[in-house]
C-alpha cells in the first residue's frame, strides 16, 4: 500500500502496518535506501526498466540481509531475451506533465545488453473542487507541488553457458521537486515552506550467478551507491528569502558500499541448504550552508542460513536463521553556538532472527502455509541522533526493534484459471521506537521528545484477494485487507494504517486490439499523527484508461483518474490530485 510522507513530499509504502524502514527496496537482490534515515522517496524511481516487483510480507528469506522487520520488496530489472528488442513511449498529462521513455536490449548467446533512460516532468496537480480553502491552499493548482525526474541506465552481462552470469549495472537518477505546504485543520501544525533543488542517485553494481557442479551454486553482489540531495527550507510562500531560525539550505553526501556472497547446495538428499554473508558501510555527511560537515558511519554484517525441507511429497519445510551485526565507528554532533564538532557516544548493537515455515500442498493447485518468524529493524543515524530541528534529544543508545511475524494461508487455482488467496497474520512487537517527552537537561521547566524502546504494539488482520481470467474477454481481480494494531504501551495512535482496504480491478476486451480498464480503490480512515489529532478520512476513487493496438505493437492510450474528482489525501493536510487525465502512444518490439 502506497502512502504520502506529507511534509517531505514523499512517496512511502506500507505492508502490514510497517513501513519502508521495515521492508526494504532491493534492486535485483541489491538493498537500496537513504544511510541516514532508511526511507527513499519512491516517488524519484521510474518503473520503465522493471520487468516484475516482488513483494515478501512476514515470513521473508533471511538470505535478504538485516532490517526485514515487516518484509521485502525485489525490484527485477529487464533482461534481454531476443537478439533485439525494445519499448518506448511519450505521454502528455494534467498539470502540464511530460514523459517520454525508452528501453532497448539485445541477447548474443554469450552476452547481453540492456539499457534504457526516462524524463517526467510536471508543473502542478490539481486539487479537487470539493478542496475547502484554507490560509496556505486556495484551490485549483496545488502549490509549491512541481517535479523532475529524469534515469538512465544500462546492464551488460556476460553468459558462458545456461547457468553461469555476470553483470555489471550501472543507474543514475536526477530529481527535483517541490513540497506543498501543509493545507489541513491543525492549527497547532507546523506550515513548511520547503523545495528540493536537486536528490541525486548513482549505483554501480556486480552481479554474478557461478554454478558449482550440477548441484551448488554461488551467487555473488558487489556495489557501491552514492547519494546526494539538498532541502532549501524558506521564510513563506514565496520561497525567496532564508531569514528566519526555522530557514536553512541543508545538503547531504552520503554512500553506501558492500557486497554479499549467496551459496546454496542440493547435495543433502531432501534438502536444499543456502547460506548468505552481507556486508556494506554506510557513510553519512550533512551540514547546513556555512556550517561545518557532520559525519556518522555504520559498518553492518549480516549472516542467514536457510534450508528448504522436502519432509514428504506434499510437505515441505523451510527453516531459516540470521543474525545482523551494526558497529557505528563514527557520530558527530555539534554545538550550535560555537559550531564545534565532537563526538557523540558509539557503539555496536545485533540481532538474532530465527524463523520456521510450513508448506503443503492440498491439491495440485492449493497450498497452505503457516510459518512463526523473528524479525527486527536496527535503528538509523536520524533514531538515534537528531534532534528534530531543537525539539528532541539524540539517544544513541536505542536498541534494535523486535517482531515475531505469526501467518497461515492458503491459495488455490480454481478452474485453472482464476486465483485465489487468504492469509490471517499476527505481529508481536517490542522495542518499538517511539517518541517519549523528557524535561530538558537544560531547562528543567521545559520538555523534549526522545526516542526510546517503549513500545509494545500488537497489528493483525486479514487479507483476502483473487485474480485471473473471469470470462474470455474479461480479466479481474480484487483485493481486501482488514488491518488492526493496538499500542499497549501508549496512546500513541500507529500512524498510516487504515482498518479496511478494498482495491479492485476489470479488463475488458470488447473487440480485438481494444483494451477497456478500470480500478477502485476504498481505503478507511487512518491517523496522521500519533495523538490523533489529524486524520485522514475514508475515501473511494475511481480510475480508468484505455488502451489501443494502432498496428503490430504501437499503442495509444487514454486515461481519467478519480473520475469522481474526490477530494482525499494519503496524510492529513496535504491532498492528493483531483481529476486528471493522460494520453499516451508507446511501442513495443
Amino acid at each position: 500500500m502506497l502512502t504520502h510522507g506529507g511534509f517531505r513530499n514523499e512517496l512511502m509504502l506500507s505492508v502490514r502496518g510497517s513501513d519502508i524502514k521495515h521492508v526494504p527496496i532491493y534492486w535485483d537482490g541489491i538493498p537500496i535506501y537513504v544511510p541516514y534515515d532508511g526511507y527513499p522517496d519512491l516517488g524519484r524511481f521510474t518503473t520503465f526498466d522493471l520487468s516484475e516487483i516482488v513483494v515478501s510480507k512476514g515470513f521473508t528469506s533471511v538470505l535478504y540481509g538485516p532490517n526485514t522487520m515487516g518484509g521485502a520488496i525485489n525490484m527485477v530489472s529487464k533482461r534481454p531475451v531476443k537478439a533485439f528488442e525494445m519499448n518506448a513511449g511519450a505521454g502528455y498529462a494534467s498539470g502540464d506533465t511530460y514523459q517520454v521513455y525508452g528501453n532497448f536490449g539485445t541477447n548474443q548467446e554469450k552476452w547481453y545488453l540492456q539499457g534504457g533512460a526516462s524524463y517526467t516532468d510536471s508543473d502542478y496537480f490539481r486539487v479537487s473542487d470539493d478542496f475547502t480553502q484554507t490560509g496556505t491552499e486556495d484551490g485549483g493548482r496545488r502549490e509549491n507541488s512541481y517535479r523532475t525526474d529524469s534515469k538512465f541506465n544500462f546492464k551488460v552481462g556476460y553468459t558462458t553457458n545456461d547457468k553461469d552470469e555476470y553483470a555489471f549495472s550501472y543507474i543514475r537518477q536526477d530529481g527535483e521537486k517541490g513540497t506543498p505546504p501543509y493545507a489541513g485543520t491543525d492549527k497547532s501544525a507546523t506550515v513548511r515552506y520547503w523545495q528540493w533543488p536537486y536528490w541525486d542517485k548513482e549505483s554501480f553494481y556486480f552481479n554474478s550467478n557461478t554454478a558449482l557442479g550440477a548441484a551448488s551454486y554461488m551467487k555473488s553482489r558487489l556495489y557501491y551507491d552514492r547519494f546526494e540531495n539538498s532541502l532549501c527550507a524558506y521564510d513563506d510562500s514565496t520561497y525567496s528569502t532564508m531569514t528566519k531560525k526555522s530557514s536553512f539550505k541543508s545538503r547531504y553526501d552520503d554512500h553506501t558500499a558492500g557486497g554479499s556472497v549467496e551459496l546454496g547446495t542440493n547435495l543433502v538428499p531432501k534438502n536444499t541448504l543456502k547460506a548468505a554473508v552481507h556486508y556494506k558501510r554506510d557513510i553519512h555527511k550533512e551540514h547546513n550552508e556555512g556550517w561545518p560537515v557532520q559525519r556518522f558511519e555504520d559498518e553492518i554484517w549480516s549472516i542467514g542460513l536457510e534450508d528448504t525441507v522436502d519432509i514428504t511429497e506434499n510437505f515441505y519445510a523451510i527453516i531459516g536463521a540470521g543474525y545482523d551485526y551494526v558497529n557505528t565507528a563514527e557520530a558527530q554532533d555539534m554545538d550550535s553556538k560555537t559550531k564545534t564538532v565532537f563526538d557523540f557516544e558509539t557503539g555496536d548493537t545485533s540481532a538474532f532472527n530465527p524463523q520456521i515455515g510450513l508448506f503443503y500442498k492440498v491439491t495440485e493447485d492449493g497450498l497452505v502455509h503457516i510459518s512463526a518468524a523473528a524479525k527486527s529493524r536496527i535503528p538509523s543515524f536520524k533514531d538515534k541522533y537528531s534532534y528534530k530541528m531543537g525539539t528532541a534529544l539524540p539517544n544513541p543508545e536505542l536498541d534494535p526493534e523486535k517482531s515475531v511475524n505469526y501467518e497461515i494461508g492458503y491459495q488455490q487455482l480454481l478452474f485453472k484459471k482464476l486465483l485465489v488467496e487468504t492469509t490471517l497474520f499476527y505481529s508481536d512487537t517490542s522495542d518499538f521506537i517511539l517518541s517519549k517527552k523528557i524535561p530538558d537537561p537544560n531547562d528543567p521547566s521545559k520538555t523534549l521528545n526522545q526516542n526510546q524502546n517503549i513500545g509494545d504494539v500488537d497489528q493483525y488482520g486479514m487479507e483476502i484477494g483473487m485474480s485471473g481470467q473471469i470470462l474470455s474477454s474479461l480479466k479481474g481481480g480484487l483485493n481486501y485487507t482488514c488491518f488492526q494494531s493496538h499500542n499497549k504501551s501508549s496512546n500513541d495512535e500507529m500512524l498510516n494504517t487504515p482498518e479496511h482496504k478494498i482495491f479492485a480491478y476489470l479488463q475488458y476486451f470488447p473487440i480485438k486490439h481494444l483494451s477497456i480498464m478500470g480500478n477502485i480503490e476504498y481505503d478507511s480512515k487512518r491517523y496522521s499523527s500519533s495523538d490523533a489529532v489529524r486524520v485522514a478520512d475514508e475515501f473511494f476513487v475511481v480510475n480508468s484508461k484505455l488502451s489501443y493496438e494502432v498496428y503490430n505493437g504501437f499503442f495509444i492510450e487514454a486515461g481519467v483518474n478519480n473520475i469522481f474528482d474526490e477530494d482525499y489525501a494519503l496524510d492529513e493536510g496535504f491532498p492528493e490530485a483531483g481529476r486528471s487525465w493522460l494520453a499516451n502512444v508507446r511501442y513495443e518490439f
